[in-house]
C-alpha cells in the first residue's frame, strides 16, 4: 500500500512528460514543414517593441518589428512571437526571413530560438518529467517510520 502514491506520481510524471515530448515533436514537424515550403528573403529591423512583463519589478523584454518585401512587391511588416532581454536584434539590422509565398504575413525570423525555441523548451521540460519518472523506479521504497520506545 505504501508504494501506491509513488506509483501514481510516477504515472503522472510519465504521462505529462510523454505529452510534452509529443507536443515538442509536433512543433518540430510544423516548423520543419514550414521551412520546407517557405520562401526566404532578407528583412530589416525597423524598431524594437517593448513587451511589458507580468512581474511588477521586471523591466520587460524586446521584440523586433521586421519589414521585408514579398516577391509581388508587397511590403510586409511582422513581429515574431518571441522576445528577449537584452534585445536579440538592433534597429537597422538585416535579418533572414522565412515566409509562406501564398500568405507572406505568415513569416518567421531565421534564428534558432525563433524557429526551434518552442520545441526545445517543451521537449526539455518533457524530458525532465520523464527522467524523474524513470529515477523513481530506482529509488528504494521508504518503509513507514517506526517509533522507538524509550528504554
Amino acid at each position: 500500500m505504501t508504494k501506491q502514491p509513488t506509483t501514481i506520481i510516477r504515472l503522472v510524471f510519465s504521462m505529462v512528460g510523454a505529452l510534452l515530448c509529443g507536443i515538442a515533436l509536433l512543433l518540430y514537424q510544423h516548423t520543419s514543414a514550414f521551412i520546407a515550403s517557405a520562401s526566404r528573403t532578407q528583412g530589416e529591423v525597423l524598431r524594437l517593441l517593448h513587451v511589458e512583463s507580468s512581474k511588477s519589478n521586471s523591466s520587460g523584454t524586446w521584440k523586433p518589428l521586421v519589414r521585408f518585401k514579398a516577391p509581388g512587391g508587397e511590403i510586409i511588416e511582422f513581429t515574431p512571437s518571441s522576445s528577449s532581454n537584452p534585445p536579440a536584434y538592433d534597429v537597422g539590422e538585416k535579418v533572414d526571413v522565412f515566409f509562406d509565398p501564398r500568405n507572406p504575413q505568415d513569416a518567421m525570423l531565421n534564428g534558432f530560438f525563433s524557429l526551434w525555441g518552442g520545441a526545445v523548451i517543451t521537449g526539455g521540460i518533457g524530458l525532465v518529467f520523464l527522467l524523474v519518472a524513470v529515477a523513481m523506479l530506482f529509488l528504494p521504497a521508504q518503509a513507514p517510520a517506526t517509533r522507538r520506545r524509550p528504554g
